[in-house]
C-alpha cells in the first residue's frame, strides 16, 4: 500500500495515526492527530518526531522516549502512556501503541496508534487522590478508636474504681454524695467511651459472621442485667416471648437488647412497665419494646436513629448513639430497626431480622 492510500485509510479512523521513519521524520499523520494537537500537515510532516512528543533520545515530559529503536530493533509491538503537550501548551494523556513498518519485509519506520485517554487518566487520578484521603481518614478513625477504646477507658475505669473504693471508705454523708455524682457521671463517661468504640467498630465492618443462637436466652440475660435499674425505677420488664426463638445472628445482636431496654428504662416513668417480646414471622422475628412514656414526634422518628442525634426528654440525656448501633447491627443482619406509637401512649422500638442468613 502506498502512503497516499495508507494516508486516506488512517484519516478514517477515529484514533490518532502517526508515521514515522526510521530516520524519526514524520512521514505522514491523520486529520485525527491533527485536528487534536492543533497542527497544519505542513508543520508536521518531514519534520523530527519530538514535535509531537516521540523524541528517540531526548526524554518526554514524563521520561517516555521514542519506541522507535525499541521497535525496530525487536520487530515487536509495544505500549506506553505518556504526557504530552499540544501545539497551544494543552496537557493531554495519550496512550500508544507502536508497531513496525514493513516494506518487502523490512523495517522502514513504525506506525503509531494514539488514543487519547485524558478523561479516564484524571479520574484516575482524583480516584486515587481521594483513595488517599479516605485511607488517611480511616487511619485517624483507627487511632481514634484504638486510643477510645484503650487509654481513654482504662483511666475512666481507674477513676471509677477509685471512687468505689473512696465511697466505701468515706464517712461523712455530704462527701458520699458528692461521690455517688462522681461515681454516676465516670459510669456515663465509661459508657459513652464503650458505645463510640462499639460504633466505629461496627462502621468498619461491612459483614458479619453469624452463628445458631437462642434470642429468648438473649434476650433473658440482658433483662436479668436491668433488674437493679428497673427496681430504682420501680418499673416492671414484662417478657412475653418464652419459647425458643433460634436464628442466624451475630452475638453482637446482644445490644439490641441492651440499648432497647436501656433507653426504655430511661424514658419511662416510674411505675410504669416495659414489655418485651420476639414475634415469629415465619421467615424472621421481630424484636419489639414498648414503653410508656412520653413517645417520639413523627419528625423524629427517623432521626433519632443517626449517630448523635437524640432529642431532650427532661433531664434524660444521652450520647445519642445507642440506637445508631441498633440500627448498624439491624443492617448488619440484613435487617431493619423503626419506631412507633404506642397507642397507650409512649413508643415502641422494632427490630426485625431473617432468621437464616443469605
Amino acid at each position: 500500500m502506498k502512503l497516499e492510500e495508507l494516508k486516506e485509510f488512517i484519516d478514517a479512523l477515529g484514533d490518532m495515526v502517526l508515521i514515522i521513519g526510521k530516520d524519526r521524520k514524520v512521514l505522514t499523520a491523520n486529520r485525527a492527530l491533527l485536528e487534536r494537537c492543533n497542527y497544519k500537515p505542513d508543520e508536521i510532516v518531514g519534520s523530527d518526531c519530538y514535535k509531537v512528543g516521540h523524541c528517540l533520545k531526548i526524554p518526554c515530559p514524563e521520561d517516555v522516549v521514542c519506541p522507535l529503536e525499541e521497535v525496530v530493533t525487536t520487530g515487536e509491538v509495544k505500549r506506553t502512556v505518556h504526557t504530552h503537550y499540544t501545539k497551544n501548551g494543552k496537557k493531554i494523556v495519550l496512550e500508544i501503541s507502536a508497531s513496525p513498518l514493513k516494506k518487502d519485509g523490512e523495517i522502514i519506520g513504525i506506525i503509531e496508534i494514539i488514543r487519547d485517554i485524558t478523561d479516564s487518566y484524571n479520574l484516575q487520578e482524583n480516584l486515587k487522590a481521594s483513595l488517599k484521603k479516605f485511607e488517611e481518614t480511616l487511619k485517624i478513625k483507627e487511632l481514634f478508636s484504638d486510643i477510645l477504646t484503650h487509654d481513654l477507658l482504662n483511666v475512666a475505669n481507674i477513676i471509677l474504681l477509685q471512687s468505689e473504693i473512696l465511697l466505701e471508705r468515706e464517712s461523712c454523708e455530704n462527701i458520699k454524695e458528692d461521690l455517688k455524682k462522681l461515681l454516676k457521671n465516670t459510669e456515663r463517661l465509661v459508657t459513652m467511651i464503650e458505645n463510640a468504640a462499639k460504633y466505629a467498630h461496627l462502621q468498619s465492618l461491612e459483614s458479619f459472621d453469624f452463628k445458631q443462637m437462642d434470642l429468648t436466652k438473649l434476650l433473658e440475660g440482658v433483662v436479668s442485667a436491668f433488674d437493679e435499674a428497673a427496681k430504682e425505677k420501680n418499673i416492671t420488664i414484662e417478657v412475653k416471648v418464652r419459647e425458643p426463638r433460634v436464628a442466624m445472628v451475630n452475638p453482637n445482636i446482644e445490644s439490641v437488647f441492651y440499648n432497647l431496654i436501656s433507653n426504655a428504662i430511661k424514658f419511662s416513668p416510674s411505675g410504669k412497665s416495659v414489655v418485651v417480646d420476639i414475634i415469629d414471622e415465619k421467615d424472621s422475628y421481630l424484636i419489639m419494646v414498648k414503653d410508656y412514656g412520653p413517645g417520639i414526634p413523627d419528625v423524629e422518628k427517623e432521626r433519632i436513629f443517626e449517630r448523635f442525634k437524640r432529642i431532650e426528654k427532661g433531664t434524660v440525656k444521652g450520647t445519642g448513639l445507642g440506637l445508631a448501633i441498633v440500627k448498624r447491627i439491624a443492617e448488619l443482619h440484613h435487617g431493619k430497626a423503626w419506631v412507633e406509637d404506642n397507642p397507650e401512649g409512649g413508643s415502641i422500638f422494632y427490630v426485625r431480622i431473617p432468621k437464616k442468613q443469605r
